[in-house]
């Protein structure tokens, strides 16, 4: 296996940085002159985000995703100048004196409504009337309260910019998703190497995610990690149970770390013992349907082009009506799904530096269960696949 680029003698300060904003700075601010470029082509005034993700990647700071902050928390993202983050007072007080952003201010805990500390970003700004963009993750009654509080301004989707934005990967995010997915393949190989008749899902399980968070990794999309065997994997149940691994059976073994603000995933399919013909029929038939999905993904190529790739193939195989209903695929940044989406009827267009990944699975109730990821990079003439980890029981299925 490749290194993993983990940064081993970072200075004290930088490694605060570091746990502290979950994105380096320079990241955060060349994600946000794209974000507001978008803006000034739509004529959005401004823009109200405060869910993690979309702090994360407009600002350098974020909580954990498992940990949820109030809807209070969050910043004002002006078309043109600094955005200015608003948060509860012990936070605002540890972010004005180490954050780069020069405006930090403290919603005011004595009131019972927090929206009044944005709308008066917002007034200050000028564009209290103008068209303010709302996260569109934001809690329904807190949207609400901006509503009654912004009577003359135009509320729009703030998501129709922003996931404009983050679809499409500058170099330095692809440096974090690489470093991320080294993470991510330290977990899944040592997940690997723990599958073993008698073992337990759950203890496999923890072996991935203690592996993740020893390299480094902050958190998880999926806590615990999926493991998954036999006929549980059959229908698609994700979350490990005590259940022992068997001989002869399937286990499916996926993660995604986060890793400085960004998230990594990939899956493989261990098998221990031997296989029998049907079940390298349905190994084949998702591998190939899997390759032909990654092949189709080009520049200007639709995603339902390469959801169509994946489909044909199983339809080969005869098992039209087992393959993954809906999405494929999925593009991936500052939250483990994200878009561009891969499936029927998603006419989006791919365009270079999207990454996506990639995940047909087959599944046949009590019979079998198989499914891949990857991390795929369209490139300027194709496409790169960024996994490196091989499939560990692919020999005996060919």
């Amino acid at each position: 296996m490749r290194p993993a680029t983990f940064p081993g003698d970072q200075t004290m300060r930088d490694y605060e940085r570091d746990e502290l904003f979950r994105v380096l700075e320079p990241v955060a601010r060349e994600n946000l002159a794209q974000v507001q470029s978008l803006m000034a082509d739509a004529d959005v005034d401004a823009l109200v985000v405060n869910r993690s993700d979309n702090l994360r990647y407009l600002t350098g700071y974020g909580p954990y995703d498992s940990f949820s902050l109030s809807a209070e928390h969050g910043a004002v993202v002006p078309r043109e100048g600094a955005p200015t983050m608003i948060a509860a007072p012990r936070l605002a007080a540890d972010l004005a004196e180490r954050h780069w952003l020069a405006d930090v201010r403290a919603f005011p805990t004595t009131k019972a409504d927090a929206v009044d500390s944005f709308v008066e970003v917002l007034a200050e700004l000028g564009v209290d009337d103008g068209v303010v963009a709302i996260d569109p993750t934001m809690e329904y009654q807190f949207s609400r309260r901006f509503e009654d509080a912004l009577p003359r301004a135009e509320l729009v989707d703030g998501g129709d910019v922003l996931y404009e934005a983050r679809a499409v990967k500058t170099d330095a995010e692809l440096a974090l998703l690489d470093e991320g997915l080294a993470v991510a393949e330290t977990g899944i190989e040592a997940g690997i190497e723990a599958v073993e008749p008698g073992v337990r899902e759950c203890d496999v399980a923890g072996t991935i995610l203690d592996t993740i968070v020893s390299a480094g990794g902050a958190g998880a999309y999926a806590l615990p990690a999926i493991v998954s065997s036999g006929v549980r994997w059959s229908r698609c149940e994700e979350y490990p149970s005590t259940k022992r691994i068997r001989r002869g059976e399937f286990v499916q073994l996926d993660e995604g770390p986060m890793w400085k603000g960004y998230y990594s995933e990939l899956a493989r399919m261990a098998f221990p013992g031997t296989p029998t013909d049907e079940q390298r029929d349905v190994y084949q038939a998702t591998f190939q349907a899997h390759e032909a999905a990654i092949d189709a993904i080009e520049p200007g190529a639709t995603a339902t082009e390469s959801y169509e790739a994946a489909r044909e193939v199983f339809a080969e195989f005869g098992y039209e009506d087992h393959f993954t209903d809906g999405y494929i695929g999925h593009g991936i940044g500052v939250v483990a799904h994200e878009p561009p989406y891969v499936g029927p009827e998603q006419d989006v267009a791919f365009e270079e530096n999207m990454v996506v990944m990639i995940e047909p699975g087959l599944f046949d109730r009590g019979v079998a269960g198989v499914r891949f990821e990857d991390m795929v990079l369209v490139t300027e003439g194709g496409n790169e696949v960024l996994s490196r980890t091989a499939h560990p029981d692919h020999d005996k299925f060919v």
